[in-house]
């Protein structure tokens, strides 16, 4: 019997591609998410606590202006809480919770109150140095922040608001003081650039902590918009997402530039010719809160 030559075919790119993933960290927002668990076949976010939709940006991709949601917390019942299983309290995934920020502050202490960790997602417009520090004082563990450009005319493209110095300001106040993550949303063709340079900015002018950049997520409902200023074809393409987060860990040696875990688990099984050739499902329904939802008054 002839000897069987086993044929393995490697190029730059495909060892590239694994290197990067094999480098990559899991952000702290995601520990303790179901979505890290590749067994688990229906995974549900965090707990989260919704306080309104209301919001000062109308940002382009944004999925919270496309369906109705109820304030209040979902997934554990605040008269009877149960955190079996639960290691975080989301405030919020839906909205600006700082257009209230005192039921804010009312929501970090029922979620310190069982001992979780307490993770504030906001645009970032209304904070400010006396709220971060009372935010400190009273538990809230990260706040994690939306910017997606380096320019203010690109974050009124994809805001409609002229916030952008107001932003970045806020980022670098809050990073002073609690672990701040500041989340990016990756449009093919339109920000890429834009996102390599706001690393830089925040590597040497805050104390971000992480950088967690996000695939465009196209709806129905903001198709055409988008259609306007990227290349929705690109869009999903998982070789261009790891390209872009390695050339912005290039200008952010100090910040860990990451994906979002439940992506990031996934990948780290494939090889480079797979990562090479993938492209993620990003054209999806509006996505809902899988969590049993509970009125909370704050």
């Amino acid at each position: 019997m002839g000897e069987i030559l086993k044929i393995v075919l490697r190029n730059e790119i495909c060892d590239r591609l694994e290197s990067i993933v094999k480098n990559l960290k899991v952000s702290k927002h995601c520990i303790g998410c179901e979505g890290l668990d590749l067994n688990n076949k229906n995974p549900y976010h965090h707990p989260s606590i919704e306080i309104t939709q209301k919001c000062e940006h109308n940002c382009i991709f944004c999925y919270s202006k496309l369906v109705k949601i109820k304030p209040g917390i979902y997934g554990i019942d605040p008269n009877n809480p149960d955190t079996k299983g639960h290691t975080a309290i989301t405030i919020s995934q839906y909205g600006e919770p700082l257009t209230y920020p005192d039921k804010v502050k009312k929501a970090i202490k029922f979620t310190k109150s069982l001992n979780l960790r307490c993770d504030l997602q906001t645009n970032g417009v209304n904070l400010n140095e006396e709220l971060i520090k009372e935010f400190k004082e009273i538990g809230l563990d990260i706040v994690m922040i939306s910017l997606s450009a380096s320019k203010p005319e690109t974050h009124k493209i994809i805001t409609n608001s002229d916030t952008f110095e107001k932003v970045l300001n806020n980022i670098q106040i809050a990073s002073k003081y609690i672990y701040t993550i500041v989340r990016c949303v990756y449009i093919p063709n339109f920000n890429e650039n834009e996102l390599t340079e706001l690393a830089e900015i925040l590597n040497n002018n805050t104390n971000v902590k992480e950088i967690m950049v996000h695939q465009l997520i196209v709806h129905d409902k903001n198709l055409k918009d988008l259609k306007n200023i990227g290349n929705i074809d690109m869009v999903g393409k998982i070789r261009d997402l790891l390209l872009l987060v390695d050339e912005m860990k290039k200008r952010a040696p100090n910040i860990n530039i990451t994906i979002k875990g439940c992506l990031l688990v996934n990948l780290k099984g494939m090889d480079g010719f797979m990562l090479n050739s993938i492209t993620s499902d990003c054209f999806a329904d509006v996505p809902e809160i899988k969590r049993e939802h509970y009125p909370f008054i704050l």
